[in-house]
């Protein structure tokens, strides 16, 4: 999966793309299709914002959160793309388990 990062008003250090990068690759077990995800922070005075946005075969999810701390902002914004992903995979895995004809 690529992984892009980038930081509005705000230099992104080595050690942040670390933590998310060891983060989002995480979120691949939750479905094959995953191709790309952005992240981009900002940084407004004393609000750091984190938004993550995921991209794969006929799928898009966002999640946006604001924060006093740069790693919390994403942390939050990280769960909530998580929680996503995981309803998305119990759809379809429950769509997929149905069968037409029996009766369970």
């Amino acid at each position: 999966m690529e992984i892009h990062i980038s930081g509005r008003h705000f230099h992104v250090s080595d050690a942040l793309k670390e933590h998310v990068a060891d983060k989002i690759k995480k979120l691949e077990k939750y479905t094959a299709k995953l191709e790309a995800a952005h992240i981009i922070f900002e940084v407004q005075k004393f609000v750091h914002t984190a938004e993550i946005t995921v991209f794969g075969k006929q799928l898009r999810f966002a999640a946006k959160e604001e924060s006093v701390d740069t790693y919390a902002a994403f942390d939050d914004a990280y769960e909530s793309m998580k929680l996503q992903l995981v309803r998305h995979h119990e759809k379809t895995k429950d769509h997929k388990a149905r069968r037409y004809g029996t009766e369970a």
